[in-house]
């Protein structure tokens, strides 16, 4: 510029778009097939909304029936209505079965709900443009989601009537412009459970995963179900547009408002309890339980964080001194822990359909079939523990402990035994032994000092080195410690789908002594001997 230009701009808007071009065909091949580099087919992902195309031509944009403009508070206290919009994919070149579509990425749980909707609007390009004019039904919508968009899918087809161009001449603030723009048969009304219903007659049919299996509806729409997806983890969704019946389509479609609705409010309830019984100087007795159910929560969380199985623990424990059973002239201790728990969690969906309630699957099969199916959907651990900790005879007559003092020796021996299964662990079992034998003989010092009596007390101290000379000749203490451990597992994975091959099982075992040795001897006060 030769001279100072200045640019005022009115207007700066950032938009970040979350849709993205589906850069693979739209098929049912379960392939990923990558779009040729020069794609003829045209595709323009945009939108449209109440602020700037309320005056397009020839057809006017109006917000969905039933959809108000949110508001909100000016700095001036002004109320404000926000703009709506929806998300507009315009096609051109489209050839007959092709179909192309827009995908966005996500993660989530649409267990909790009822119903998935969306309005939809098509129309054919305007024919000065260069598109054809198309007819009722030549376009369809193609909504799919699950784990991905080619192998593991719910799809629902929706054939399209068209909004034709002469619409434009009806006043638009009419309920009768708002349904022909926003056509009620073109809307997508889906209640989830159908999807997983499909799913399950394919599951029962002889029907391949790796094929898609159709259901058409009364309205027209269709309904597939391809691979093995669950609603329990949506990755990502896709919008599409299929050519079905035209040469060659140009086209424009908006969908708005994609919502989830019909959660399932129903709670569940939860509950704990412990009962401790003292068996007077015998020792004491512990029982105590809890559960919950499936839609158990609380305050804070959210439907979705709320608990999806049944869930039930109990623990029982003893803690007894069987010595006191004995003569007290016997002079045994013989403590005892024994204790059994049991946790046992029955999830509310099939853990390997996360979308089908396990009561529905096992309702669909035989009797026979049923108790595997439960088993398998189970995860359940039990622990059975016994101790005798420190066995032993407690001296009764009072004398001085000698080194030959059955007293001087204790015994203790555990065993505890693990067993578990879940719908990923066949079994596993954990068996493990321990043993110790232990001697301690720890008597009183015994200090000589020869010297004392030949030196009367004196001031000076000059012969206290040698008044105070002393030695002790028994060991202060000897002690020993065998310790035997034995552990034994086994643990199987468990096959999962149709093969009836069973998987290897792996072993952990392993056998340890460990000994210990203490000897401790106080020659004299000063001059100490310690081995361990």
């Amino acid at each position: 510029f030769e001279d100072t230009v200045v640019l005022r701009m009115g207007k700066l808007e950032l938009v970040r778009n979350q849709w993205r071009k589906f850069s693979y065909e739209v098929d049912t091949t379960g392939n990923y097939i990558p779009l040729p580099a020069n794609d003829p087919v045209k595709v323009d992902v945009l939108a449209v909304n109440i602020e700037e195309n309320d005056q397009r031509l020839p057809i006017r944009y109006v917000t969905p029936p039933g959809i108000e403009r949110q508001q909100q508070l000016s700095n001036n206290n002004v109320q404000l209505l926000q703009n709506e919009q929806s998300l507009a994919l315009r096609v051109c070149g489209l050839a007959k079965t092709e179909a192309r579509g827009v995908f966005k990425t996500m993660n989530l749980d649409l267990r909790s709900y009822g119903k998935l909707s969306m309005f939809i609007h098509a129309e054919s390009s305007d024919l000065a443009s260069g598109g054809t004019n198309l007819s009722h039904g030549d376009v369809s919508a193609i909504i799919r989601f699950g784990n991905d968009f080619v192998s593991n899918y719910y799809e629902i087809r929706i054939p399209l009537n068209l909004t034709q161009l002469s619409a434009g001449s009806l006043n638009p603030d009419t309920d009768a412009y708002n349904d022909t723009l926003w056509i009620p048969s073109n809307s997508l009304d889906l209640d989830l459970t159908q999807l997983t219903k499909i799913k399950q007659q394919r599951n029962l049919s002889s029907s391949a995963l790796g094929t898609i299996f159709r259901q058409a509806q009364p309205n027209g729409q269709v309904y597939s179900v391809m691979g093995n997806p669950n609603l329990g983890e949506v990755r990502g969704i896709l919008i599409g547009v299929e050519n079905t019946n035209a040469p060659d389509a140009c086209g424009e479609i908006w969908v708005n408002e994609l919502r989830l609705s019909s959660i399932d409010e129903q709670g569940g309830y939860a509950a704990l309890g412990r009962v401790d019984v003292n068996l007077a100087d015998l020792g004491t007795l512990s029982l105590s339980a809890n559960g919950h159910t499936k839609g158990f929560g609380t305050l804070e969380q959210r439907t979705n964080e709320r608990f999806r199985d049944d869930f039930f623990q109990f623990d029982i424990a003893a803690n007894l001194e069987l010595g006191k059973l004995l003569p007290k002239g016997a002079g045994m201790s013989i403590p005892v822990f024994a204790s059994y728990s049991q946790t046992v969690s029955t999830p509310e969906y099939d853990p390997y359909d996360l979308d089908i309630k396990l009561k529905d699957k096992l309702r669909a099969v035989p009797q026979s079939q049923r108790d595997s199916i439960r088993k398998n959907a189970i995860d359940f651990t039990s622990i059975k523990t016994i101790n005798f900790t420190n066995v032993r005879k407690n001296k009764m007559n009072g004398k001085k402990p000698k080194i030959y003092d059955i007293s001087n020796v204790d015994v203790s021996y555990s065993y505890i035994k693990t067993s578990s299964h879940n719908p990923l662990i066949e079994y596993n079992d954990v068996t493990r032994h321990r043993g110790a034998l232990g001697y301690n003989f720890s008597p009183q010092p015994k200090y000589i000092e020869p010297f004392k009596r030949f030196f009367k007390k004196d001031k000076k101290h000059w012969f206290d080195l040698i008044k105070d000379f002393n030695f002790n000749y028994i060991p202060s203490q000897l002690s020993f410690r065998a310790d035997v451990s034995r552990q034994f597992g086994v643990i199987r994975p468990r096959s999962i789908g149709a093969s009836k091959y069973a998987i290897p099982e792996t072993y952990d075992k392993y056998f340890v002594f460990q000994r210990d040795y203490i000897a401790r001897w106080n020659f004299t006060r000063s001059l100490t001997f310690d081995y361990t």
